[in-house]
């Protein structure tokens, strides 16, 4: 099957049936950007991040203005709650479509989640245990 038939399945949500014809079509072609995203998609699509991030990475490899699948592994990290990985992973790809806005708002969503988990310096601070009380009515 070619890339115009994995689209196809990719559009009606056959995502098990496109995960084969991208298997089938990586035998004949494995070094295929296209292809190695399309197969990354389908499991980012199945909820499946782990299996997600080897061809989506491959596909980065493979071409470096494939934008598409890096803010794919971004968001991949990022579910998986591998926030530092995501984080450079994202700014790298902002660098090759800076007017992405998946691409930015992961930038800007994951800086504050890697600066926040540090507690070096006044960021230890925030963390500070406290007491809430609401008036009674």
């Amino acid at each position: 099957m070619d890339s115009s038939g994995i689209e196809v399945l990719m559009q009606r949500g056959q995502w098990d049936d496109a995960i084969s014809a991208c298997r089938a079509a990586l035998q004949v072609t494995p070094t295929s950007a296209k292809i190695n995203g399309y197969l990354g998609m389908c499991y980012f699509r199945k909820n499946e991040y782990a299996a997600a991030i080897d061809p989506l990475r491959r596909a980065c490899t493979l071409d470096p203005k494939c934008w598409q699948a890096g803010a794919r592994l971004a968001q991949c990290y990022d579910r998986l709650h591998r926030y530092e990985e995501a984080y450079e992973i994202a700014k790298v790809w902002q660098r090759v479509n800076p007017s992405d806005p998946t691409l930015q708002g992961l930038v800007y969503t994951l800086e504050h989640q890697v600066r926040g988990n540090r507690k070096d310096g006044w960021e230890r601070t925030q963390h500070l245990a406290h007491e809430v009380t609401f008036s009674q009515e």
